[in-house]
């Protein structure tokens, strides 16, 4: 799976949720981590990629100078952003996010073909990553949810 996100992260209806599978570059998990995060200005977070610490450098550079400025370097990653007020953003392996979007719910990562089906179905953003989870080998390790405050 080397060079394609791996992770689940789901967003729907004020939910943003991931798996929690800690990759180590290899198909060896090594461990559980948090891959969703709440940024200081209320934003949730959530990044999926193939390059270990990667989603950190990235949560950072957003925490910092927001979605509206390219991040330094192109980055292989996928990430979602969703600010207080709703609005959804998101990055795939560039150096901009897109944005604001409008969607009902949203999915990111290896798993994320699972997720949408789960979606499509009624599923809520945990119950989607518990179905990625079960097919896909790349997201595991349980489910983690940050709800969004809103402004």
């Amino acid at each position: 799976m080397p060079g394609a996100p791996v992770t689940t992260v789901v967003y729907r209806d004020g939910v943003l949720a991931a798996d929690r599978r800690g990759y180590s570059g290899s198909k060896h998990p090594i461990g559980t981590k948090t891959k969703i995060h709440r940024l200081a200005d209320g934003s949730l977070f959530g990044c999926s990629t193939p390059t270990p610490g990667l989603a950190e450098k990235l949560r950072r550079w957003v925490d910092e100078n927001g979605v509206e400025k390219p991040t330094p370097a192109t980055i292989e990653a996928q990430a979602i952003v969703v600010r207080s007020d709703g609005a959804i953003f998101y990055f795939k392996d560039g150096d901009s996010f897109s944005g604001p979007l409008e969607a009902e719910y949203m999915a990111i990562g290896s798993g994320s073909e699972y997720a949408l089906g789960a979606l499509t179905m009624g599923a809520d953003a945990a119950h989607a990553v518990e179905v990625a989870i079960a097919c896909d080998v790349w997201s595991g390790g349980g489910v983690e949810t940050l709800r969004l405050t809103r402004a």
